[in-house]
């Protein structure tokens, strides 16, 4: 594992064109990419905190990585937010997707170890593929981690989406049947549907937190999750899939989050009083 110092860069754009390869990659046992290694390449940027009590893994996207992250100042971006969180890059890559292990080594080699080292609150973060892989983490252990982030995500095929658009809104969707194992076929489906769930559970739906540009491709898809989330959860802002609007308004959300953990360890210290 790597330990590296936040630096901050400059971001570019990037280009969106690539995330249309997902729908048919997902989970779809291939090894265009090759072998996958042993063990999953994590780079850990340290917060100011003292102990470990704060840990962000952070899922990169699309044909990014800890490295590629590192490089467009996405660490600095959450530091200038949450200071205090730990960040742990988790280089879970595409090839992941593609033989339909991401929940498993992401809980195997990033969560648990994470648990045993002590920290006492872990978040999930992704954007783009990495906000599909937080889901689907979530969907396969479910409550696992104390909070999710998702960061301009690919919620996937248009089929599924139509439907929900079609049906007036995740809340009148007809998700189908539940199933007990994500595969290629229907994990999409499945995430929606556990975001169907959420609704009237307060206790889940302030476990999430959106953000999306309103000009990105993505937008209306992820609208409709973020029309079921409690108003300060949900960060709709003027932007497209690209660097220019993640790093500024990665570092908003992740300052309310931070805000509202030490708000909420504050209520409880005093009630333990």
């Amino acid at each position: 594992m790597k330990h590296l110092r936040s630096r901050h860069k400059t971001p570019n754009s990037m280009s969106l064109k690539i995330l249309l390869l997902i729908s048919a990659s997902m989970l779809s046992g291939c090894s265009v990419f090759g072998p996958l290694p042993d063990r999953m390449e994590q780079t850990l940027v340290e917060g100011t905190q003292q102990n470990r009590e704060f840990l962000i893994i952070l899922l990169p996207g699309m044909l990014s990585d800890a490295q590629h992250m590192q490089k467009e100042g996405v660490p600095d971006a959450i530091h200038r937010g949450w200071p205090e969180a730990d960040i742990m890059m988790a280089d879970l890559t595409i090839n992941y997707y593609r033989k339909g292990v991401v929940a498993k080594r992401l809980h195997d080699e990033v969560v648990l170890p994470a648990r045993q080292q002590g920290y006492s609150e872990i978040w999930l973060a992704g954007g783009s593929m990495g906000g599909m892989g937080t889901l689907m983490y979530e969907w396969n252990h479910p409550g696992e981690v104390d909070g999710l982030v998702l960061i301009s995500p690919y919620m996937g095929s248009s089929d599924v989406t139509d439907s929900i658009r079609e049906a007036g809104g995740l809340a009148s969707w007809n998700s189908g049947d539940s199933a007990k194992v994500m595969e290629k076929e229907n994990y999409d489906r499945l995430v929606w549907q556990m975001a169907q769930n959420w609704i009237g559970d307060d206790s889940k739906l302030q476990r999430v937190w959106l953000m999306c540009g309103d000009e990105d491709r993505l937008f209306p898809a992820v609208q409709m999750l973020g029309e079921i989330l409690p108003e300060d959860r949900y960060f709709p802002a003027p932007g497209n899939h690209s660097w220019d609007y993640w790093i500024p308004n990665m570092e908003i959300v992740f300052r309310k989050l931070g805000e509202s953990r030490q708000i909420k360890l504050t209520e409880m210290d005093t009630s333990s009083r």
